[in-house]
């Protein structure tokens, strides 16, 4: 294990690839709880990788910003409807464990909170764990709220806003983009896109330098690596599951992968021939 471990470490810190655990380690655990993200945290102090965490925020019902993709409840958890609508306390009391797995534990049960997320990374990072995190703000917000500064609030709280930042923004909204750059342009964002044609011949929104588009729909258009490589921006992909994703990744120069399952990542990339 020790000789695997420092090899994968070193493989992906050499290679400068960037790999991002999707909602967690949402392939095996319930996507977007404490149990997700520790698990993911655990996977890279014991393999000694350096590991982007990922999460969506939303604000509840009495304006708690909570790590959740969808905009309701239904799809992951015991009750339904709109997340807006729901007040933290009464979230906690939900189960978001069991649409994934029987008898699950309380921690892979709870809601997470982002300021319980922040918190479980400056641990990990104080532990010496290589952690960071893709943060994705979701739109549109209820009540007109602004979700960019509430995060930029809790990121200036804890000294996290330079360019040594362990968080970058990511997003599919340009304007959310625009507005995190204004306020901190030394952090690091990523333009989200699901549709290729959403970035005209490989254009970001101003001081955007990463791209972040759907691997299925990349792979209908290959070229669009080497058109957004052309321009001076690194290409992030997501979901990459699988080693045949992986391999796609590697044989045409990605610098990021997002995943459910950081250990197939990991395991495919030691084990690939275009290494």
């Amino acid at each position: 294990m020790g000789h695997v471990t420092s090899a994968a470490g070193q493989f992906i810190e050499e290679s400068g690839l960037k790999i991002f655990a999707h909602r967690g380690f949402s392939g095996r655990y319930p996507e977007s709880t404490p149990a997700s993200y520790r698990a993911a945290i655990d996977y890279a102090e014991q393999t000694g990788i350096e590991l982007g965490l990922e999460c969506d925020v939303h604000f509840t019902a009495d304006d708690q910003l909570v790590c959740l993709h969808d905009l309701t409840i239904d799809r992951t958890s015991d009750a339904e409807g709109p997340l807006y609508e729901w007040k933290l306390d009464d979230l906690r009391k939900i189960d978001f464990g069991s649409w994934f797995k029987e008898n699950p534990s309380q921690e892979e049960r709870s809601v997470t909170t982002l300021i319980e997320l922040l918190d479980l990374i400056k641990d990990a990072r104080d532990r010496g764990a290589k952690i960071n995190l893709n943060l994705e703000t979701k739109h549109p917000t209820p009540r007109g709220l602004d979700i960019e500064g509430r995060v930029t609030e809790l990121l200036t709280e804890r000294g996290w806003t330079g360019p040594d930042s362990p968080i970058r923004m990511i997003t599919f909204f340009p304007d959310a983009l625009i507005k995190i750059g204004e306020v901190l342009p030394d952090l690091q964002r990523t333009y989200l896109m699901s549709d290729l044609d959403r970035a005209p011949g490989g254009v970001l929104p101003e001081g955007v330098k990463i791209v972040g588009p759907d691997i299925e729909a990349v792979r209908q258009d290959p070229d669009f690596i080497a058109r957004a490589h052309d321009q001076g921006n690194e290409v992030h992909l997501w979901t990459v599951n699988t080693p045949e994703d992986v391999e796609f990744c590697l044989e045409h120069g990605v610098e990021g992968m997002t995943t459910d399952f950081p250990d197939i990542v990991v395991d495919a990339l030691m084990s690939s021939s275009v290494r």
